[in-house]
This record gives structure tokens, C-alpha cells and sequence, in this order.
């Protein structure tokens, strides 16, 4: 069954080109140059935000939401909300898991927040772009701009703001859980959506996303929620 034929009719097609009203050029030094970037409404983050957390199976996420303006506002503030989020979280698991030793000194790790912001920002804004390159450079037919799978990795990302808070929960089965619920739901919308633009044999290229996200996924909850047993000296 291919995949790529599975989009909704009302949709123009992803070689199309939306109807805009051309914006003035600037200069890339000038803070008007980046305005169209942030000219986006607080409804539209929130409907993209939606979009992701439960995406329709057959839709395009990438045609329905973010094509005709794509936005770099909304992937920032995602990817700076999970930072807090899973330091946050991150923290509190940590305490929880050394709370019943009554002998072992609790210090928050004020590390967290760079670690988190490191390993977010590299991977929502610096991947999309290393695989534009990649993926252009093997597909010359590929139509996605760095742009739109910026949009597409920031927002899909919205999916592990919640999920990092229940993370907090030690149960080890739950934790697992929400990797995969979390890594499917994200990675759903990240292939499906760029699987139309790949060419003929896409399975390399999904494979090499799919692997990638998996491990981003398993990364967060292993490295910010799992702590080493307490060495006594």
C-alpha cells in the first residue's frame, strides 16, 4: 500500500505554490527581513500545536498546517517550553528517586537546563537542516525548504511537553510507554509529511528519520529521568 497516495483531496499538492500577496524584500541584517518568519496568530500556533499532538491519519500535516506560512515563532517557544519542561521534570524525578534515603543530600541540577536546551535546539534546528542538505544533495526533486522541516521537527516535538511531566513517574513500563506513544505520534507526522517529497525509494531516508527520532526520544527519558543508584562512600 503506498502511503504517499494517502492525502486528503481538498489539499493542493506539495509542488504547488500558495496564493500570497509577495511581501517586500529587505535585507537579511534587518530585523524586517525575519518579520515574516513571526507573522503568525496565537490560533494558528495553537492549531498547528493541535495538529501534532493528534494528527489525521490520511492528512498531510505539513500541506494542512504549515505550507502556505510556515513560521519559526512556534517551534522556538515549543522547544524552549520543553527545555524548562524537562529540566523541570528531570529535577523532581530526580528527588523522588533519592527522597527515601534520608541520609543523601538532594541538590538541584541547575545543569539540566543547558543540557536540555543543547540537545533540543541541535536537534530541532540544526538536524532539519543537516538533513536538507543531505536529502537535497541525494533527491534534487526534493521540494522542502529548511523552513518547513524546521516547522515540522519544532512542532512535532510538542508531543514530549506533556509526556516529560509524566515521565516524573517511576514506573518503568509507563516510562517506555511514553517513548513510544511519544516517538510514534511525532515521527507520524514528520514522515508522513515529508514521504511525498523523497522520490521512488523513500525507505532509506524514513528509516534514517525514524532511528533518529527513536533515539532523541529514548536519550530524553534515559539521561533526565533515570538516575544511577546513590554510591556511599
Amino acid at each position: 500500500m503506498d502511503f504517499r497516495t494517502l492525502e486528503n483531496e481538498n489539499l493542493p499538492p506539495l509542488s504547488s505554490t500558495p496564493n500570497e500577496v509577495p511581501l517586500p524584500k529587505y535585507p537579511i541584517w534587518t530585523v524586517e527581513y525575519f518579520q515574516k518568519y513571526f507573522d503568525v496568530t496565537s490560533e494558528d500556533v495553537l492549531e498547528r500545536i493541535k495538529g501534532a499532538l493528534i494528527p489525521t491519519y490520511g492528512v498531510n500535516y505539513l500541506q494542512r498546517y504549515i505550507r502556505a506560512k510556515p513560521d519559526v515563532y512556534g517551534p522556538f517557544w515549543i522547544c524552549l517550553t520543553l527545555v524548562f519542561s524537562i529540566a523541570i521534570s528531570g529535577n523532581v524525578a530526580n528527588y523522588i528517586q533519592v527522597a527515601a534515603d534520608h541520609d543523601y543530600h538532594w541538590k538541584y541540577n541547575f545543569h539540566a537546563v543547558s543540557s536540555a536546551a543543547t540537545a533540543i535546539f541541535l536537534y530541532a534546528w540544526l538536524l532539519p537542516l543537516m538533513l536538507w542538505a543531505f536529502v537535497k544533495y541525494k533527491e534534487p526533486q526534493f521540494n522542502l525548504s529548511y523552513l518547513e522541516l524546521l516547522c515540522l521537527y519544532g512542532y512535532s516535538l510538542s508531543i514530549f511537553v506533556p509526556i516529560s511531566i509524566l515521565w516524573v513517574i517511576q514506573i518503568n513500563w509507563l516510562q517506555w510507554l511514553l517513548v513510544a506513544a511519544g516517538t510514534l505520534v511525532s515521527g507520524y507526522v514528520i514522515v508522513f509529511s515529508i514521504m511525498p517529497s523523497l522520490g521512488q525509494k523513500p525507505f532509506a531516508f524514513i528509516f534514517l528519520i525514524t532511528i533518529l527520532h527513536l533515539f532523541m526520544g529514548t536519550g530524553f527519558m534515559l539521561y533526565f529521568f533515570h538516575v544511577p543508584p546513590i554510591q556511599k562512600s
